[in-house]
């Protein structure tokens, strides 16, 4: 089969990097759309592209464009630009994509603004390339240059790449250029890491990890084509956390929040398997799935090849069954907590402990129902390979797997985890070692609005909180702080801030304790956990 060309090529600059492709003959009649781009998406800014950046050319010479806003939805609002007459011939495109300019006062979020960091650049493609709005196949070549010695590589490869694919296929790839660093230094290289800015912590430590629970999840998850790449960023603001894409994932880090090596894996761990496990639909529905099955499997994977112990496993349990239990915008729906997603932090927690809690249950339940012969890996399993055989497989698809296993007291499950009703899996939903316990624990309240450790600037400040017994006021001024993600996972158990009023700075610290709840942790059965 013939398919029509989109030739990129990418020019990286210190400002930005310089965009250009070529369309075989699109025929794009007068009216209708060229190309798109996000003005913001997930919370995070496109570059900065008007009509008056874009030059458009056809063999007829200049194409004229008309720019559009679209209706904005919650997760995103997109421009595009439409031709003012029909196009002849093939039709290139060509502008600057600027650099984000980031800083201490940066909010944390998903890793794909393009950026400028230590002598290159680096970001994900759905924020800096204005494609056509099609879902079309084409066959793809990337080109870079201007790289003056050092080396641009991206989710697809290293260097030059062809690829039949769709314009997502550019979209949703991270692109870095500029002195990269390499690991490991040999190529070939099916698992692969880069980085501009000399981390911090033990990189070939956090390597070595990874490598192996991507090994792990390759033969789980039957992948066919084993193939993974890891772009490393460095924050100027407090806050770590990873995003994934296709076949790669990009994590940050910050001299303000300095990882360790086993905190790392586990972050990586859940991004590595975003690569498997997902439904067909809207995010505001499928979350639950997507996030669910990555923390799920990022530690029961672990777990089941050794590479961390009983004890460790336990940590890893619990700590997320704190952070669903305590977070107090779990009990909101799923479209409730959708809608504030990218406005408060704790509700971008929600679908991470549902999801994962409602699959250890259906775990559970399937295994009692079928004598252990069953589990929720062959659901999972069979969700992957009937996708992979180009079937669209959604949350309906989800539910006749699981009505079929348990009956229909499964569509009842599935509706009390989405109107946000507690999910409390079985003693023993861990296996016969584990067993659950019931415990009082508090939510973790800040004492002000979450998003004031972004701004920087307190605001909504909870009179009679311990934060303003502690002498918190609003309109404090933030200099120095937690991460937001910290508050909304529940992991803190002490705040303390460097705060200024006027022209004086101070320090406050107090604890973080809101009202009390009923939680859940898992202990080993005879007190004892393998180490």
């Amino acid at each position: 089969m013939t398919f029509p060309t989109l030739s990129l090529t990418l020019s990286p600059r210190p400002d930005g990097i310089a965009v250009r492709y070529v369309l075989q003959a699109p025929s794009i009649p007068a009216g209708r759309t060229l190309c798109r781009l996000p003005i913001v998406i997930a919370g995070i800014p496109g570059v900065s592209v008007r009509a008056a950046d874009l030059h458009v050319t056809d063999d007829l010479g200049e194409l004229p464009l008309r720019e559009e806003d679209e209706p904005p939805t919650p997760s995103w609002a997109y421009r595009r630009w439409c031709a003012t007459r029909d196009s002849v011939g093939d039709v290139t495109v060509s502008y600057l994509a600027p650099v984000r300019a980031v800083d201490a006062a940066t909010r944390n979020g998903p890793l794909f603004d393009l950026r400028a960091e230590a002598g290159g650049v680096q970001g994900a493609g759905i924020t800096f390339l204005a494609l056509p709005d099609t879902t079309r196949d084409y066959a793809i070549t990337l080109r870079w240059e201007g790289l003056d010695g050092g080396l641009g590589v991206s989710s697809l490869g290293e260097g030059a790449v062809q690829v039949i694919g769709t314009v997502d296929t550019l979209l949703y790839a991270f692109y870095m250029a500029g002195p990269v660093n390499t690991y490991p230094a040999e190529e070939p290289r099916s698992f692969s890491m880069y980085w501009l800015s000399e981390p911090s912590f033990d990189l070939v430590a956090v390597a070595a990890r990874i490598e192996r629970i991507y090994q792990v999840m390759c033969d789980f998850f039957r992948e066919p084509a084993p193939g993974h790449r890891v772009f490393i960023r460095k924050h100027p603001y407090p806050g770590n956390g990873g995003t994934a894409l296709p076949r790669s994932f990009m994590f940050g880090w910050s001299d303000a929040e300095t990882p360790t090596v086993d905190s790392l894996a586990s972050l990586l761990a859940h991004e590595t398997a975003h690569n498997w496990p997902r439904l067909d639909g809207d995010h505001g529905d499928t979350a639950w799935y997507t996030e669910g099955t990555a923390e799920y499997y990022s530690i029961m994977l672990s777990h089941r090849a050794g590479l961390v112990d009983d004890t460790e496993f336990l940590e890893l349990v619990n700590e997320r069954a704190r952070g669903y239990y305590t977070n107090p915008l779990q009990t909101l729906s799923n479209a409730e907590a959708f809608e504030l997603f990218w406005k408060d932090q704790r509700a971008q927690r929600v679908p991470y402990g549902r999801g994962m809690f409602y699959l250890v249950d259906v775990d559970a339940k399937i295994r009692a129902a079928s004598g252990g012969r069953r589990s929720l890996d062959d659901l999972v399993l069979t969700v992957l390979e009937r996708q992979r055989a180009g079937e669209k497989i959604g949350v309906p698809e989800w539910l006749d797997l699981v009505t079929d296993e348990l009956g229909e007291t499964a569509r009842r499950d599935f509706a009390a985890m989405g109107a946000g009703e507690w999910i409390v899996p079985a003693s023993e939903a861990f296996g016969p070692r584990f067993v659950r316990e019931e415990i009082r624990d508090h939510v973790t309240e800040l004492g002000f609005a979450i998003p004031s450790l972004e701004t920087r600037v307190v605001t909504g400040l909870v009179a009679g909180s311990a934060a303003e017994l502690a002498g918190v006021r609003e309109g404090d001024r933030i200099l120095d702080g937690p991460a937001g993600s910290e508050i909304a996972r529940g992991s803190l158990e002490r705040v303390s801030l460097t705060l200024q009023r006027e022209d004086r700075t101070f320090e406050v610290a107090y604890d973080p304790s809101g009202a009390e709840v009923r939680s859940y942790r898992w202990v080993a059965v005879d007190g004892r956990a393998t180490g």
